[in-house]
C-alpha cells in the first residue's frame, strides 16, 4: 500500500484510508472478481 510517498506491506492491523493506493499482485486473474468485490462500498456506508 502507498501512503504519501511511504510504502506499507500489509498487516493485520493496517488500515485503508482515504487517498490512499492499494497495489495487488494475483497468481490468477480469476480472483479479479472477488477482490473486486472487497472495494465496493456497501450500501450501508453512510
Amino acid at each position: 500500500m502507498v501512503r504519501g510517498e511511504d510504502v506499507m506491506i500489509a498487516k493485520d492491523n493496517l488500515r485503508i484510508e482515504q487517498g490512499d493506493h492499494v497495489i495487488m499482485f494475483l497468481t490468477d486473474k480469476k480472483f479479479v472478481p472477488n477482490v473486486e468485490h472487497l472495494f465496493q462500498p456497501s450500501p450501508f456506508f453512510l
